[in-house]
C-alpha cells in the first residue's frame, strides 16, 4: 500500500499503478484501438460507396464526414462537455479570415482530391501513396523556410519516398494525373 497526498492509503496494482492510473491507461488503449480500426474501416466504406454503389461525388462524400464532425463538435461545445479555451476568438473576424477560412479551404481541397483518387486508383495504391506525406511535409517546411532539415531526417524521408515509389510502380493501369490527386 502506498500513501496518498491526503494520508489515506491506496492499493497498488501489480505494475505499481493505482486503480485510477490503470483505468486511464486502459482508456488510452481503447481509444487508440478504436482509432486504428476506424481509419481503415472508413477508407473501405468510402471505397464501397464510390465504387460499389457507383456514387461519383467524392466531394459530397467528404462533405458528409466534415459536416458530421462539425455537428458533433458543436454539440459537445453547446452541452459543455468540451469547453472553449479561447472563446474570444469565436467572434474575431481576423481569426476567421487569417486562420479558419484558409484551413477550411485547404482541408476541403485535401479531402476532395484524396477521395477523387479512390475512383481511379485501388485502395491499396492510395494507401501506399499516403506514405509520401513525410516527403511532402519536409519539402514544404523547407520551401516555406519553416524548418531546415538535417541530413539524417532527409535520409530517412528519402528512404520512405523511394520505398513508396517502388511499391506504387506496380500499379499498371494507374493514370498519372490520378496519382497526383492522391499526393
Amino acid at each position: 500500500m502506498a500513501p496518498t497526498a491526503m494520508g489515506r492509503r491506496q492499493m497498488l496494482l501489480p505494475m505499481g499503478l493505482t486503480g485510477g492510473q490503470m483505468l486511464s491507461r486502459l482508456a488510452l488503449i481503447v481509444a487508440c484501438s478504436a482509432y486504428t480500426v476506424a481509419g481503415p474501416a472508413l477508407i473501405l466504406l468510402n471505397n464501397h460507396i464510390m465504387n460499389g454503389l457507383s456514387f461519383p461525388y467524392p466531394i459530397a462524400l467528404s462533405a458528409f464526414g466534415v459536416i458530421f464532425s462539425a455537428a458533433v463538435c458543436r454539440l459537445l461545445i453547446i452541452t459543455g462537455l468540451v469547453p472553449l479555451t479561447r472563446p474570444e476568438l469565436t467572434c474575431s473576424r481576423g481569426f476567421l479570415v487569417l486562420n479558419t477560412l484558409p484551413l477550411a479551404a485547404l482541408a476541403a481541397l485535401t479531402l476532395s482530391l484524396g477521395n477523387s483518387a479512390y475512383i481511379y486508383l485501388s485502395v491499396a495504391t492510395c494507401q501506399i501513396l499516403k506514405a509520401l506525406t513525410p516527403g511532402m511535409t519536409l519539402f514544404m517546411a523547407y520551401a516555406l523556410r519553416i524548418e531546415e532539415p538535417n541530413g539524417i531526417i532527409i535520409g530517412c524521408v528519402m528512404i520512405i519516398c523511394i520505398g513508396t515509389a517502388m511499391a506504387s510502380s506496380g500499379e499498371l493501369d494507374a493514370q498519372v494525373w490520378a496519382l497526383f490527386l492522391r499526393c
